[in-house]
């Protein structure tokens, strides 16, 4: 595999990327509007399941902003 071929599969790999974030964060927006419901309604249980939902969205927008910024070094 040649230099371009590699600079070229990562820059696709960074699109792939930042749709994966986008849509995390859109679902991410979502479950903070039903955990407000949630909350408001005094529904314990199922607030703590969008809680520990939107801990796993953080840690997984966090895992994919560090490879966007990885792959962005071999791009460089």
């Amino acid at each position: 595999m040649t230099q371009e071929e590699i600079i070229s599969s990562t820059k696709t790999v960074v699109q792939g990327l930042e749709t994966l974030r986008v849509e995390h964060h859109h679902v991410l927006n979502g479950l903070q509007t039903n955990s407000e419901t949630a909350n408001n309604a005094c529904d314990t249980s199922t607030a703590d399941l969008i809680e520990e939902k939107i801990s796993l969205l953080k840690k997984s927008i966090e895992t994919i902003e560090l490879a966007m910024g990885e792959a962005q070094v071999i791009i460089a």
